[in-house]
């Protein structure tokens, strides 16, 4: 893995666009990691993880809407049953 620092990548660009392997982005400054550029070779992984991660995040904001709703749910239940209910009786 190479690292650079954003700077370099700036004033020299072709350190991306020719690279073959896997460079992580370093802010001088911080010393804090900004950003992992990964060669076209790495495509079909890439896009399976972020397939991946978006059937987690889609999965847990559907657990959290269940687990919020289902007071309101069962709100819900109750009033379609007492409107059935009512439509019964005053048929």
């Amino acid at each position: 893995m190479l690292e650079y620092g954003i700077r370099q990548i700036i004033t020299n660009p072709t350190l991306i666009t020719k690279a073959d392997e896997i460079i992580k982005l370093i802010d001088s400054r911080s010393h804090q990691t900004r950003a992992f550029v990964l060669p076209p070779n790495y495509a079909p992984f890439v896009e399976k993880l972020a397939r991946e991660i978006e059937y987690r995040n889609w999965a847990r904001e559907m657990k959290n809407k269940l687990h919020n709703s289902n007071r309101d749910n069962l709100d819900d239940i109750m009033e379609i049953g007492r409107e059935s209910m009512q439509e019964y009786l005053d048929a």
